[in-house]
């Protein structure tokens, strides 16, 4: 049995990964230090470590496990908490990077699937926005991941897969976070009885992806060598606007056309489009999202409010 090693396994993308993960077969070993992900998404079929991957002497817990792949997902994942503490998002983004790589090296691991984020395009001259764009990064985030990815591309004897994830929601988000995950800081606000506050322009433009899908991608790439070498964007490959995003959550969850909204001004690095060109990982590994906004959002929408009856 293939073990895996997941850091961020308790985050939101990284738990869903493991959930599917662990249907397939694999053993699995997550890595998180908790200052976004939560302890109610560790499976007990899984052996949770909890440390910071920037801290080189935490990897050490790992010496002796026979470890074939790492998924390296653990970030810190907002733009604008970039801005709050750019010296700590350096450290766990570009550090813990480097540390993984290392890592990956001295165990002779081969494989190596890294997420990024649509934010190393900066605000894109092509929509949709396709791998080979030119990188603008223009958030301290969005440059820490920009940085990990060229680390990444200049290792040596690993086979790795860079995977730049546009907006991805779903149930199972940590509603404390007001700064990362749009969908799920619209529903917060909702689910506290609080006035939607957004941070720029109603009529911005965004592709959301549900979890699932995203994790499919993740876990058929893993074994194919097509994808060696690749980097691949990760989207519905189709735009909705803030505002009507948020009228689909307040109609789905309070079956309502009015809710107040508080439009103020935006985020540095915040584009008014962003949209994924996803052919070539559609191409290569016949990949196709299959949970449409519209389905995704009450789907989303549902969970939570059985999770809050």
């Amino acid at each position: 049995m293939a073990k895996i090693l997941v850091t961020g396994g308790s985050g939101f993308v990284g738990s869903n990964l493991i959930r599917r993960l662990l249907l397939k077969g694999y053993d699995v070993i997550s890595v998180d230090d908790y200052s976004n992900g939560l302890k109610d998404n560790d499976s007990p079929d899984v052996q949770c470590l909890n440390f910071d991957i920037s801290s080189k002497k935490n990897w050490q817990e790992l010496d002796g496990i026979e470890i074939d792949a790492v998924y390296h997902l653990a970030a810190q994942s907002s733009n604008a908490i970039s801005f709050q503490n750019p010296e700590r998002d350096l450290l766990v983004n570009q550090l813990g990077t480097l540390n993984v790589i290392e890592f990956c090296s001295k165990h002779n691991i081969k494989r190596l699937i890294f997420t990024s984020s649509m934010s190393v395009y900066g605000n894109p001259s092509t929509i949709p926005t396709p791998p080979q764009e030119s990188l603008r990064p223009d958030t301290y985030y969005a440059i820490h991941k920009a940085s990990s990815e060229r680390y990444i591309q200049i290792s040596k004897g690993i086979n790795w897969t860079i995977f730049r994830l546009y907006t991805t929601y779903g149930a199972g988000q940590n509603l404390a976070n007001l700064e990362q995950g749009l969908v799920k800081i619209f529903l917060g606000y909702v689910l506290r009885g609080e006035p939607i506050r957004v941070h720029g322009s109603l009529d911005r433009k965004r592709d959301i992806i549900h979890v699932s899908d995203v994790v499919e991608a993740l876990v058929t790439s893993l074994d194919k060598g097509i994808t060696y070498q690749k980097i691949y964007n990760l989207g519905f490959g189709q735009t909705i606007s803030v505002r009507d995003l948020i009228a689909k959550i307040v109609k789905g969850y309070l079956n309502s056309e009015k809710y107040p909204v508080i439009e103020e001004s935006g985020d540095q690095g915040d584009p008014l489009v962003t949209q994924a060109d996803i052919n070539s990982i559609q191409k290569d590994i016949g990949w196709q999202p299959k949970i449409s906004p519209q389905n995704g959002i009450e789907e989303t929408l549902r969970k939570y409010r059985i999770s809050n009856e």
